[in-house]
């Protein structure tokens, strides 16, 4: 009869154990990876079409918040490695951030075929009212934004002008609706419209001399760890595979 016990909590223990390990991989994302992560996610699935992830986008710093808040994660995927670091500082992830990606700012404005000439200085145009930038006290490209526009002496000129949004989406609305200029990551760039992709006309990368380069960080918890979902998840992420597609997507 004991036998018969231990040999039920045994399995007991062995199924709850399974459960945990093929549970679905809870992955925080910063905003800026909204464009190319369904692009990885269609290559992760090929590859494992019987994976389990689930995606949560967000501000670095209001993901980090979450986390930090005692919300549950299994990865997160940051905009910088500060925030990642924050987390692994509050005992909350297996290891420090390790990069995984680098990203890159442009600005994008209204068709204008001096933007090639003028660069950064397009923003004094006063056709532009409005300049959406990330909220740079969440999300580390808002702050790149600041830091391109002071180091440009573009910011003392132009400070009334800008507005924070919590979303990307909002930045190219403002641009391609009410003719607003915005920043974003160069990852945006192949989800714009057919015809607002021109380089030189619709968008410019930001000369990088401008603003700290923008190292991205993830960090994974301990059971993100014994998760083969997030495990896998990283392994594919960090591939040639995987890291190709981040360079399609303006990524270094």
């Amino acid at each position: 009869m004991k036998f018969v016990s231990v040999f039920i909590l045994s399995v007991f223990i062995f199924l709850l154990n399974a459960s945990e390990i093929n549970s679905p991989a809870n992955i925080f994302v910063s905003g800026n990876n909204k464009f190319v992560m369904p692009v990885l996610l269609k290559s992760f699935y090929r590859k494992y079409p019987d994976a389990k992830v689930l995606i949560q986008y967000g501000s670095t710093g209001d993901l980090t918040d979450a986390i930090l808040n005692e919300v549950n994660y299994d990865i997160l995927l940051g905009a910088d490695m500060q925030y990642a670091q924050k987390i692994y500082d509050a005992k909350k992830a297996l290891n420090p951030p390790k990069e995984y990606a680098r990203g890159s700012l442009i600005l994008f404005i209204p068709a204008d075929k001096t933007l090639h000439q003028k660069k950064i200085k397009v923003l004094k145009n006063k056709k532009i009212k409005h300049i959406t930038i990330a909220n740079k006290k969440t999300a580390p490209y808002g702050k790149a934004s600041i830091e391109a526009l002071q180091n440009s002496g573009m910011l003392e000129s132009v400070k009334d002008k800008i507005r924070y949004s919590t979303d990307v989406s909002t930045v190219i609305t403002n641009v391609m609706w009410y003719d607003d200029a915005g920043f974003l990551s160069k990852s945006a760039v192949n989800s714009l419209p057919i015809g607002y992709r021109k380089e030189g006309v619709n968008w410019i990368e930001i000369d990088q001399s401008l603003y700290k380069p923008i190292i991205q960080g993830y960090v994974i918890s301990q059971n993100g760890s014994k998760n083969i979902n997030s495990t896998r998840f990283i392994e594919f992420l960090l591939s040639k595979e995987g890291r190709e597609i981040y360079k399609a997507y303006g990524y270094k």
